[in-house]
């Protein structure tokens, strides 16, 4: 499966923006749901029948990470749905996986279970399989409205967050004795923190499910952290009236299905009970099933900085949130279509911002045509096929001192490097240096950079390549 590239200008912006560069940089995939980056730029790609796919910084497929294809349930919302890699992933080499694992009997009267596998990075592959976590499931449940989704938090390293959906049963929404339309926190090797919401007895049996985090979703397919400010956004698909955009909060409940949208349900009342929490902004009928979502914080696209984008599957197209309320930003101001990005050729999954600044989007989910998009600011990538700066990288990260970028050159180049906060300004300026040709090292020092996050930038021509670096004191 070899990469394969193809460009068109998208002059929709919808909202009056300049025009954007698509390029499909990996395609025939079949099935695709979800993706990952490594610090490396790599990438992870979760196929929904049960395969993950590895590809190279230069979107050419490395192999097959593993094959979960002899247990996952792959059927109507049911698969190998989302993936992540450890924040510490550069020591531990750890990739976690969310799927529908069936047992022991490929009919539906088999076992099930909802997991999240650990696997081991060793070369090109996944090895040690290690169950994280593990929910049986009845046999008899629909098959949709699993969520799927697992992140970590920047402030939060040493939890998984889950997204589990209400089983098509909207009851389980708002039941704390099940992790049914939740979002989910867990220790990283599978035990529960205390101090989550709503632990009693650390018995997931007994009392409330101790694992909850949040409470009231229908079907939150996607969910981010900003790494701007720590936010946590939540995708949700509705019933049949509104689909939402949550901002999460600890122990809050998001109303379903009292509520859907700002509504109470299935009426055109709002929804004002003081125990709930209404959604940041909503859509209404035709619902578009929103999916991916994404808070942009780089100033390669600066109208977009600081701005959600969220994905839709039914239509394939990219909305554009501007947020209000700083520094929580927990409100929307504005909520436009930024582009058809598909055009009716199928929905999209995931969104994801690269280290180049751009943003990626997948074109998955029932298609056998799914492949992932690049959008950048028409003119950024001149040549595709000749690019001189391969990927970045920052060991360690987080620093508490001093660190080394790495980066690799496809050709001996003049390079710049540059150092921004997250609001765009220039901090330090190493000045012009002659790269060579292959993997170059440059070192830094952290003194006199407060704590925080920085963007460490690798120019070369008209090419721009960033790395997020946190500085701890």
């Amino acid at each position: 499966m070899k990469k394969l590239l193809f460009s068109l200008c998208l002059a929709c912006a919808v909202s009056g923006m300049a025009q954007f560069q698509t390029t499909a940089v990996i395609t025939t995939l079949n099935e695709p749901v979800a993706f990952t980056f490594t610090p490396q730029n790599r990438i992870f790609i979760t196929l929904k029948a049960g395969t993950i796919l590895y590809y190279d910084a230069n979107y050419t497929l490395i192999g097959t990470f593993y094959n979960l294809s002899d247990s996952v349930y792959n059927n109507f919302e049911r698969g190998l749905l989302g993936i992540e890699i450890d924040p510490d992933y550069n020591n531990n080499q750890y990739v976690y996986v969310y799927y529908n694992h069936r047992c022991c009997n490929p009919s539906p009267s088999g076992l099930q279970y909802l997991r999240v596998v650990r696997f081991t990075q060793v070369g090109n592959v996944g090895t040690n399989p290690t169950i994280i976590f593990s929910q049986q499931v009845s046999n008899t449940i629909p098959g949709n409205h699993v969520g799927g989704n697992i992140r970590f938090r920047p402030s939060d390293p040493n939890h998984i967050y889950i997204s589990i959906g209400e089983l098509a049963t909207p009851a389980n929404a708002q039941n704390l004795a099940n992790p049914y339309g939740k979002m989910l926190r867990i220790n990283k090797n599978g035990s529960i923190p205390t101090n989550n919401p709503f632990y009693d007895d650390g018995i997931v049996t007994t009392g409330n499910d101790d694992r909850i985090w949040s409470y009231g979703h229908r079907n939150h397919f996607d969910f981010c952290f900003s790494t701007f400010n720590d936010s946590l956004y939540i995708s949700e698909n509705g019933a049949s009236t509104w689909d939402e955009v949550n901002y999460g909060m600890r122990g809050r409940n998001y109303g379903w299905q009292l509520c859907e949208g700002q509504n109470i349900y299935a009426s055109a009342s709002p929804c004002v009970n003081p125990a709930l929490t209404n959604p940041m902004t909503v859509w209404p009928a035709p619902l578009p099933s929103l999916t991916g979502i994404l808070h942009y914080t780089s100033t390669v696209i600066p109208t977009l900085t600081n701005h959600l984008l969220v994905a839709d599957n039914d239509y394939g197209r990219v909305y554009d949130l501007t947020l209000g309320n700083s520094p929580l930003y927990n409100t929307v101001t504005s909520n436009v279509q930024l582009m058809d990005l598909v055009a009716g050729t199928g929905g999209l999954t995931t969104l994801k911002q690269g280290s180049d600044g751009c943003f990626y989007a997948m074109k998955g989910g029932y298609t056998t045509t799914g492949s992932i998009m690049r959008v950048c600011p028409t003119g950024m990538y001149v040549s595709e096929q000749n690019l001189v700066v391969a990927y970045t990288e920052v060991v360690p990260n987080p620093s508490k001192g001093d660190f080394d970028l790495h980066f690799f050159l496809n050709s001996a180049s003049d390079v710049g490097i540059t150092i921004s906060d997250v609001s765009g300004k220039l901090v330090k300026d190493a000045g012009v240096i002659a790269g060579k040709n292959g993997e170059n090292t440059f070192k830094f020092t952290s003194t006199g950079l407060p704590a925080g996050v920085y963007f460490i930038h690798v120019m070369a021509g008209s090419e721009n390549r960033s790395s997020k670096i946190i500085i701890e004191k």
